[in-house]
């Protein structure tokens, strides 16, 4: 992986944060440009403060994913469950020991 995509992001419910990226990655992995994976990460001194962490092949990959009507959709669909709005943010991978 070389491209992350992350959002960070508030919410009451847990499980439908978890459900959120799970449905995502059954029906898109495969099929979304350069999409490689995801993690919901919990922070642990601030309840209900959530980080998505999306992992792409390529910037422009993710760039090309994140202009489909599918990513939008899904991008709707969280703002339902956060209070407030996402911080998105992309990152260039220097080092990966997870290989």
């Amino acid at each position: 992986m070389s491209f992350v995509q992350t959002i960070a992001v508030r919410a009451t419910d847990e499980a439908a944060m978890r459900d959120l990226i799970t449905t995502w990655h059954a029906d898109q992995h495969g099929t979304a440009p350069g999409y490689q994976g995801a993690r919901v990460l919990a922070n642990l001194q601030q309840p209900g403060e959530y980080l998505l962490i999306v992992d792409f092949s390529s910037r422009e990959e993710a760039e090309r994913n994140n202009s489909r009507a599918e990513t939008a959709a899904w991008a709707d669909q969280l703002k339902t469950l956060i209070a407030g709005e996402p911080a998105y943010a992309n990152w260039r991978t220097v080092a990966d020991t997870n290989a």
